[in-house]
């Protein structure tokens, strides 16, 4: 990934997350100011703490993912007529998983 398309994931974590620059260093034990400049576009290249970055923001999102609300709604409304058809939901799930290549 370009460091750009980084900064841009950057900003857009900070403004939805809700986290602050200051917060998001203290959790990676990395500087303030370093974080400042990567959010600025003042980095040039990748360095341990801009893929620090970078992986933080992926966990997170893989962590926090919303579900639609319909797809929600409608697991819900599947699991309550039947509890046994979470076995079916999970076997489509995985097949689903399998044929866009698996999750990392």
């Amino acid at each position: 990934m370009p460091i750009k398309e980084l900064e841009n994931s950057l900003n857009k974590f900070l403004n939805s997350s809700g986290i602050s620059k200051n917060a998001l260093a203290k959790m990676l034990k990395i500087s303030q100011s370093q974080v400042s400049n990567l959010a600025n576009g003042k980095m040039k290249r990748w360095t341990e703490n801009t893929k620090k970055i970078d992986d933080f923001i992926q966990e997170y999102y893989k962590n926090n993912f919303k579900i639609p609300t319909k797809i929600e709604e409608n697991i819900k409304e599947i699991l309550l007529k039947n509890s046994k058809n979470e076995g079916q939901i999970l076997a489509i799930l995985e097949a689903i998983k399998k044929i866009n290549g698996g999750l990392k």
